[in-house]
């Protein structure tokens, strides 16, 4: 698939619009847009196999959710045990869609691969107009004793274990988005 539309956005506009979306309209992804926001994914530079799933199952994004916050409580770091036992707490943000990326365990770049894929998929949603969030939280619903079934259910391959994720879906409050924070991190050598 040629990802291509005629209402596309400059890639330095969309990469100075994306920000992180905290909170979602139930509204769902168009089918159309969720097929090239996914190409993108596909796209993206790799070392090694990974895999891109994707949910809206409702029920499973709820399980996914509710296993997420337990991870979240028995992870032993007390901002995630703090933020995991704050009443309301939803770390999909009511996402109606939800991306992982995964890798094989022994592939020692499985992680790298997936992040490339999801700012893909990041970028594309934006471009698109979706509003969405990097993710590593979900990744503690696969720290539980739930484990196996979501992993079923996701149907992964064998080996394969989710690394990074990615939530999508129209922007709710405008209060929800995070921008981008200015940083002074770059250094050059000459």
């Amino acid at each position: 698939m040629e990802i291509f539309r005629d209402d596309k956005m400059d890639i330095f506009e969309v990469i100075n619009k994306r920000k992180s979306v905290r909170n979602y309209l139930s509204d769902e992804v168009d089918e159309k847009d969720l097929d090239i926001i996914i190409d993108a994914g596909k796209k993206a530079p790799k070392a090694g196999s990974f895999q891109i799933t994707v949910v809206t199952n409702k029920e499973l994004l709820k399980k996914i959710n509710e296993f997420t916050i337990d991870g979240m409580k028995n992870s032993g770091n007390d901002f995630l045990v703090e933020r995991a036992n704050t009443p309301g707490y939803n770390p999909l943000y009511n996402a109606p869609l939800l991306v992982f990326f995964s890798a094989p365990a022994e592939n020692i770049f499985g992680g790298l691969t997936a992040s490339t894929a999801a700012e893909n998929v990041i970028l594309a949603a934006t471009g698109l107009g979706y509003g969405n969030c990097y993710l590593a939280s979900p990744t503690f619903a696969f720290q539980t004793s739930g484990k196996d079934e979501l992993i079923k259910e996701l149907q992964l391959p064998a080996g394969f274990n989710p690394l990074v994720a990615v939530s999508i879906g129209k922007e709710g409050a405008s209060e929800s988005g995070v921008p981008q924070e200015e940083v002074d991190n770059v250094n050059y050598i000459e």
